[in-house]
């Protein structure tokens, strides 16, 4: 009996606030977390607005936009591949790319050119427009014209 007293008060939660519905678990924060999350952390991407235009040949080819500033917003159109998404589909989509490609605000500007353009399988573009804004409040501002 007094073994089972022991293993109970050992292995169990029988302190002061145990049986109150509304306590609180203990929880580890990241710093980055805290302050907005990185996709390193699982917590976000590490921007808060993507906004990407590439033409081909003088052409709009690929339109991606992506805003978490209120509310969850993704547009996503591919007129090389006619494909066309809005909303829950289309941040299916970009998750992908954001995953892979994984933009950080130290990025230098022709390795975030060389990664997207990769993403979409493109050799080349007439235009190249790309903005994101990071949580911390960095802008990166991409306009190349060929």
């Amino acid at each position: 009996m007094i073994t089972g007293a022991l293993l109970m008060s050992g292995c169990g939660n029988f302190g002061k606030n145990a049986d109150k519905p509304n306590r609180e678990d203990a929880v580890i924060i990241n710093e980055a977390e805290k302050a907005g999350g990185s996709i390193e952390t699982g917590n976000g991407f590490g921007f808060t607005s993507f906004d990407l235009e590439i033409d081909v040949d003088g052409k709009d080819a690929i339109d991606a936009d992506y805003d978490v500033a209120e509310k969850a917003n993704a547009d996503y159109e591919n007129k090389l591949t006619n494909v066309k998404l809005k909303d829950n589909k289309a941040m299916d989509e970009l998750n992908k790319m954001f995953i892979e490609i994984r933009i950080t605000k130290d990025t230098p500007q022709q390795e975030v050119i060389d990664k997207v353009l990769q993403w979409f399988g493109l050799e080349t573009y007439s235009k190249f427009d790309l903005e994101v804004d990071f949580d911390d409040g960095t802008l990166l501002d991409i306009e190349d014209l060929k």
